[in-house]
C-alpha cells in the first residue's frame, strides 16, 4: 500500500471528546465478527454508523509497510466545531449503543479471528501511547496512527454537524497536522484527509486489567514475563515451577552427554 502524502502548516486545534469510548480505537482494531455477533439481539436497531465506510486507521512509519484498518459498521465517527472557537472535537462511539457495549469490552483480551485479519497481544492503543524508546525497543521503529476519511462530500457530510461539505472541509484542512494523502490499495487509489490520532489516554480509554498503558520499558517486560507464566500455569499447573527447573536440568544433562559433531554430523570425540 503506497501513500503520497501533502502537508499543510494548519493552526486550530482538533480533540477527542471527553466520553468513555470515544477513542474508538477498538472499532478499527478489534477483531469483528463477521455476522456481527457482538452487538447480540438488537439486530432490529441495526444501522450504519457515519463512519462507516468512509473511516479508516491508518497506522505508518519510515521504511515499513503501511497498515489500514477498516471500521466497524456500526461505528459513529461525528466531527463538530465548538461555538466561538476554531476548535474541532470529534466523537466517536456504537451506533447502536452509544458507548463502548459489553460485547466490545473483551478487547484486547480476547481478540482472536476474522475473515480480514488476526490480532493478538497487547492493545495497539496502549502501544500507541506507549514511549518511544519502548516502541524502537519492540518494533525497531516508532509508528504514527491517522484517522483517514475519504476526501468526499457525501463522506464528509456524513460525519460532519451542523455544517455543509465544503465548509467543513475547509475546516478539517485548517486543523493542525492534518494531511491530504493519496492511498492506494491494490488497484485503486483514493483520496482521504488524515487527522493524526491523539496519545491522550484520559478519561477516553476503557482499560481492561490485561492491558494497561505501557510506560516503561521494565513495566512492559514483566507484563511479558507474567504472560509466560500465566501460560506455564494454564499447562502445568500449580507445579510449574518445578516442571520449568526439572526441564532446564535435564537439557544441561542431556547437552554434557551429548557429543559435538562436525558439519557432515559426525562425532568428534
Amino acid at each position: 500500500m503506497s501513500i503520497h502524502c501533502t502537508m499543510n502548516k494548519n493552526l486550530c486545534d482538533m480533540t477527542l471528546a471527553e466520553t468513555e469510548c470515544s477513542d474508538g480505537m477498538c472499532c478499527f482494531t478489534c477483531v469483528i465478527p463477521s455476522n456481527n455477533g457482538h452487538i447480540g439481539f438488537f439486530k432490529s436497531m441495526w444501522r450504519n454508523g457515519s463512519g462507516s465506510p468512509y473511516v479508516k486507521l491508518l497506522v505508518t512509519s519510515e521504511r515499513h509497510k503501511n497498515e489500514l484498518y477498516d471500521s466497524c459498521k456500526f461505528l459513529d465517527f461525528i466531527i463538530s466545531r465548538n461555538s466561538g472557537d476554531s476548535i474541532l472535537k470529534m466523537d466517536l462511539r456504537c451506533s447502536i449503543y452509544k458507548h463502548r457495549p459489553r460485547q466490545c469490552r473483551d478487547y484486547p483480551d480476547s481478540a482472536g479471528e476474522s475473515l480480514y485479519q488476526r490480532i493478538s497481544g497487547p492493545c495497539i492503543f496502549n502501544e500507541y501511547t506507549a514511549s518511544g524508546a519502548y516502541k524502537n525497543l519492540v518494533y525497531k521503529r516508532k509508528w504514527d496512527a491517522f484517522y483517514a476519511i475519504q476526501d468526499d462530500s457525501d463522506a464528509i457530510r456524513n460525519i460532519f454537524v451542523n455544517e455543509d461539505a465544503l465548509t467543513a472541509r475547509e475546516l478539517l484542512l485548517k486543523a493542525k497536522d492534518v494531511h491530504l494523502a493519496a492511498i492506494s490499495a491494490g488497484a485503486e487509489e483514493l483520496n482521504y484527509i488524515l487527522i493524526p490520532l491523539p496519545k491522550r489516554t484520559q478519561n477516553i480509554l476503557y482499560l481492561s486489567e490485561k492491558h494497561q498503558p505501557v510506560g516503561t520499558i521494565e513495566q512492559a517486560y514483566h507484563r511479558w514475563q507474567e504472560k509466560i507464566q500465566k501460560n506455564l500455569q494454564n499447562h502445568y499447573g500449580t507445579g510449574w515451577e518445578a516442571k520449568l527447573n526439572n526441564a532446564i536440568e535435564m537439557e544441561e544433562k542431556d547437552a554434557g552427554k551429548r557429543c559435538n559433531e562436525d558439519t557432515a554430523g559426525n562425532p568428534e570425540c
